[in-house]
C-alpha cells in the first residue's frame, strides 16, 4: 500500500511566512513587519499592537498590488520607509516609499538601478543599501544625494546609527559642547575582510553645486580573513561589532581609533551568524546563527552605572571549561585561551516544538525552523537605563514573539584548586572549597503567536 503523501500536496501544505521581514527600530522600542497586505507596527516590552496598515488593491490599477517586502521605521514617529515585495508586490522592488501615516499619503518616492536590500533612517538623512552600493540623500522633501555612491560586496552588511558626539570624546573636556554624528560601517569592496568606518557628520554638502561634494571620509579597519559577514554599530557609536562567513569569532573595534577591544569566540565550527545586537548601554552583546543558538557576550561591566572594563582572559565563567586542567607550561589549544558567551541556549519555536511532540517528532516542521530567521531587540529599562537583562526576538516565518531574561546561576561549591601535577588527583586534592564564579543562563519568560 502506498502511503506517501503526493508531492503537489506535500508543496501546498507547507507553511507561509507570516512576514515577509521585521525590523526593529533605532531604539529597539517598536519593531514593523511586513506582510503580503500592508503592514504592522507593535511595542516592544510590553507586546502591543500600535498600528496596523492594510493596503487594498486599486480598481484603476490592477497591476499595483498590496505587497509590502520590508519596513523601517524613524523612532516612534510618522514617517515609515516601505519597500515592495510578495507575490503582489504594491510597488517596485526598487522604488523606495517614505509613508506619513499621519497624513496617510507617500511623502518621498526614490528610485534606484537596482533592486533595494536595506535602508536606515534618521531626521538628517536617508540611506539606501543596495546589491553592491550605498546611496546618502538629505531628508527632504525632494532628497538630493549627499556624497559619491560607496561600493560594497554583493549584498554586503550596512548599518548605521545616530548617537551623540560625547561617547565618542573621552579626551576632550566635559565642558565641550555634543553635537550629533552619523557613523555608517560597510564592508570593504576592494580587500577581503576589511570594514570602513565613517562619520555622515563630517560631510558639507554644497546644494549649489552637489557635483562638487566632497568625498565621504573613512577609517578602514582589518577585522578577518575571510569576507564580512555581518557588521553591527552600538547604540552610542563607540564600537562596531563583525563576523565573518566562518562564524566562528566574533571581534569588536574602536570606531575612534580602529583599535581592537574585544575578540569572542561562537564555537568551532563553521556557523553562518545572521543576527548581532548590542544591548541598550553596550555591555553585551547578542550573536544568533543558523544553529538556532543565543548567545550572549558580556563587553564589560556596569557598576552604579560606571561603565568599567572586564578582563575575561582570567574569567572562568566565560573560558573554556578545560582551560583551568591543563598547566600552563603545557601546550594548549588556541581556542581554550578564547573568551566564550557568559550564557548561550538553544532556541525552540514553542509552535513546532508543541507540533513535534504531539506528532512524535515531525521532521519537516524540525527543518522548517532551523530555516527560520529571527531579529533581537533588547528591552529598556526607563527607571534603570543600565539593566540590560532581557530581550525579546521576534521570528519572521512563524510570527513568534519571544521574551528572554538573563538570569544569574546559583552557586555551588568547588574545589579552588584548578591545577594539578601528574602526581597528583583530584581523589587526593584536600583543599577548601570555594565559591565558583558568577554564572549566569538564558531563560524564556514568555512568547506570543503574532
Amino acid at each position: 500500500m502506498d502511503v506517501r503523501q503526493p508531492i503537489r500536496e506535500a508543496v501546498n501544505n507547507r507553511r507561509k511566512p507570516k512576514f515577509l521581514s521585521v525590523s526593529f527600530n533605532q531604539d529597539d522600542s517598536c519593531f514593523s513587519v511586513a506582510l503580503e497586505n500592508g503592514f504592522r507596527i507593535f511595542n516592544t516590552d510590553p507586546l502591543t499592537n500600535k498600528l496596523s496598515k492594510t493596503f487594498k488593491e486599486s480598481s484603476a490599477n490592477q497591476s499595483r498590488g498590496t505587497g509590502i517586502g520590508y519596513t523601517r521605521m524613524l523612532y516612534r514617529t510618522n514617517y515609515i520607509a516601505l519597500v515592495g515585495g510578495g507575490k503582489r508586490p504594491r510597488h517596485a522592488l526598487n522604488k523606495l516609499i517614505i509613508w506619513d501615516d499621519l497624513l496617510q499619503k507617500e511623502t518621498i518616492t526614490l528610485k534606484f538601478m537596482s533592486s533595494i536590500k536595506d535602508v536606515f533612517l534618521s531626521r538628517i538623512h536617508i540611506v539606501v543599501v543596495l546589491e553592491n552600493t550605498i546611496e546618502i540623500f538629505q531628508f527632504q522633501t525632494n532628497p538630493q544625494r549627499i556624497c559619491p555612491i560607496l561600493d560594497i560586496p554583493s549584498n554586503g552588511s550596512v548599518d548605521y546609527v545616530v548617537c551623540s558626539s560625547k561617547h565618542l570624546q573621552s579626551q576632550t573636556s566635559s565642558q565641550s559642547q555634543s553635537k550629533i554624528v552619523e557613523i555608517i560601517a560597510f564592508p570593504s569592496s576592494k580587500c577581503i575582510g576589511q570594514i570602513q568606518v565613517a562619520d555622515l557628520s563630517q560631510i558639507k554638502h554644497n546644494s549649489q553645486n552637489p557635483t562638487e561634494s566632497a568625498l565621504l571620509p573613512t577609517s578602514i579597519i582589518k577585522a578577518h580573513k575571510n569576507q564580512i559577514k555581518l557588521v553591527r554599530i552600538n547604540h552610542q557609536g563607540t564600537m562596531v561589532a563583525t563576523c565573518s562567513v566562518q562564524g566562528t569569532l566574533i571581534r569588536i573595534f574602536s570606531t575612534h581609533n580602529g583599535s581592537l577591544i574585544k575578540e569572542f569566540r561562537r564555537g568551532m565550527d563553521k556557523a553562518d551568524i545572521y543576527e548581532l545586537s548590542f544591548s541598550p548601554n553596550g555591555s553585551k552583546l547578542a550573536a544568533l546563527s543558523n544553529k538556532q543558538t543565543l548567545h550572549v557576550f558580556q563587553i564589560f561591566e556596569t557598576d552604579n552605572g560606571d561603565t568599567k572594563s572586564h578582563d575575561h582572559s582570567h574569567d572562568n565563567g566565560t573560558s573554556h571549561p578545560l582551560k583551568n586542567y591543563i598547566p600552563k607550561g603545557l601546550w594548549r589549544p588556541k581556542y581554550l585561551d578564547s573568551v566564550w558567551s557568559i550564557c548561550n541556549v538553544h532556541l525552540k519555536n514553542p509552535v513546532f516544538d508543541a507540533h513535534r511532540s504531539a506528532n512524535s517528532g515531525d521532521a519537516t516542521h524540525d527543518n522548517g525552523f532551523y530555516k527560520d530567521r529571527c531579529k533581537i531587540g533588547w528591552c529598556r529599562d526607563v527607571n534603570n537605563q543600565d539593566q540590560d537583562d532581557s530581550m525579546v526576538l521576534v521570528w519572521q516565518n512563524s510570527g513568534i514573539w519571544e521574551k528572554f531574561v538573563i538570569l544569574e546561576k546559583e552557586q555551588q561549591q568547588v574545589s579552588s584548586k584548578t591545577h594539578y601535577s601528574l602526581e597528583e588527583s583530584l581523589r587526593n586534592d584536600d583543599s577548601r572549597p570555594v565559591h565558583e564564579p558568577t554564572r549566569w543562563e538564558l531563560l524564556r519568560e514568555s512568547w506570543r503567536e503574532l
